[in-house]
């Protein structure tokens, strides 16, 4: 592999923005006279998004209408504070670092909208070091679909095979791996204890960022 660009997924692989997720959904609960979300617990639902934390803290049985108003209220909620207590993994700003010495792009690509994933990497003084950010909704389809993949490819003018996709989601190697990059699971990230990394595909297993840190420069 003639590594050229580290693509990352952003919640629970770069940056660990799960205090400021669940804290917006506990203002959320709590403006609606809800019980608050075991932090912990909801924290391991972060990479499934918005809908997955509505659902998490208000329950199943909800119809479609009151859970699409409720996901449109989480995310106006979390829009104000979207980089408060969020941060990067330790290891991720030396990775990104090492990236940028040794001209490796690197950039995101995230389900997140991406308003709010640009918010984020602004927030952390990112994005401007940041060679292509993609959201959910920047394409017509989203990881696990590989075409947000290759489009980053045809923008940074790389081959697949030149990328290698970190993240920590089943989704993530599923979309890596359909577009022909290696993969590798941040077994840091958010991965509920009932679920199997080993089984996703990835080429790679992480267990930390520095791990991920030697990895990349093992692959230059």
């Amino acid at each position: 592999m003639e590594l050229k660009a580290l693509l990352l997924d952003l919640d629970g692989t770069l940056v660990d923005t799960a205090p400021d997720m669940v804290g917006a959904l506990n203002r959320l609960l709590a403006k609606h006279d809800r019980p608050l979300a075991n932090v912990d617990v909801a924290s391991k639902l972060v990479s499934n998004g918005s809908r997955a934390l509505v659902l998490h803290g208000f329950g199943n049985d909800l119809n479609e209408e009151s859970i699409e108003e409720l996901v449109q209220e989480f995310l106006s909620i979390y829009q104000q504070y979207v980089c408060v207590d969020s941060k990067l993994y330790p290891g991720m700003l030396e990775t990104l670092e090492f990236c940028e010495a040794n001209k490796l792009a690197w950039g995101v690509i995230t389900n997140k909208p991406v308003e709010l994933a640009k918010d984020v990497l602004i927030g952390l003084n990112l994005f401007e070091r940041c060679r292509i950010l993609l959201g959910g909704d920047s394409l017509p389809v989203r990881k696990p679909d590989p075409v947000p993949m290759l489009h980053s490819c045809m923008v940074l003018n790389l081959a697949p095979s030149q990328c290698l996709y970190v993240g920590d989601h089943l989704r993530d190697v599923q979309a890596g791996n359909a577009a022909g990059m290696d993969t590798a699971a941040a077994l840091w990230g958010y991965i509920n204890d009932n679920e199997a990394p080993e089984t996703w595909g990835a080429k790679y297993m992480v267990r930390e960022p520095y791990g991920l840190l030697n990895l990349v420069q093992d692959l230059l």
